[in-house]
């Protein structure tokens, strides 16, 4: 048995469809079953959070990974549940995670060179082999038909964010 149970929280359906394939591929230095409830959590508010997981005893801590894009999003457990996490990492992906398939396309260097369009607003205008942009279904389909790529494109954004705790760092 792990020493610790793993929450993951995702912001959106698009960081939900990319963490599903890497669990799904088995990319990750975690699997499902270490996870709690075996799935990926979209509450993203502490408190929810605590009254929808946490109000049950658990043998083993909880360590809780937050999948977002933004640095100031506050995560503020009620202290009664605090003691029942071991920590808690905010794994950002900046400005969205759809900064994915600007790096698939090679455009990264081209977009951030004065570009002030969010992401998902530069892919619909500028790809046409994902339909919907913010949907968990072709998010997933997408990533799923090219996993090889989307680990590129993992590792290429952490080289962009050294500093920062990035989806790469959770790679085998």
């Amino acid at each position: 048995m792990s020493k610790e149970l793993i929450a993951v929280i995702a912001e959106g359906e698009s960081e939900r469809a990319v963490i599903d394939v890497l669990l799904d591929h088995e990319a990750l230095t975690f699997d499902r079953r270490e996870m709690l409830q075996e799935e990926i959590i979209t509450t993203r508010k502490g408190a929810n959070f605590a009254k929808m997981y946490l109000n049950k005893s658990f043998s083993v801590p909880i360590k809780i990974i937050r999948i977002l894009d933004s640095r100031k999003e506050n995560f503020k457990l009620p202290k009664v549940y605090q003691r029942k996490i071991s920590e808690i990492n905010n794994v950002t992906m900046r400005p969205e995670i759809e900064i994915l398939y600007i790096i698939y396309h090679n455009d990264f260097q081209y977009y951030t060179n004065g570009n002030n369009d969010k992401p998902s607003k530069y892919v619909r205008s500028h790809y046409k082999d994902l339909e919907h942009v913010k949907t968990y279904e072709d998010n997933y389909q997408f990533w799923d038909n090219h996993f090889d790529d989307l680990i590129k494109a993992l590792k290429q954004y952490k080289s962009y964010h050294k500093k920062e705790l990035a989806i790469a760092d959770l790679l085998k």
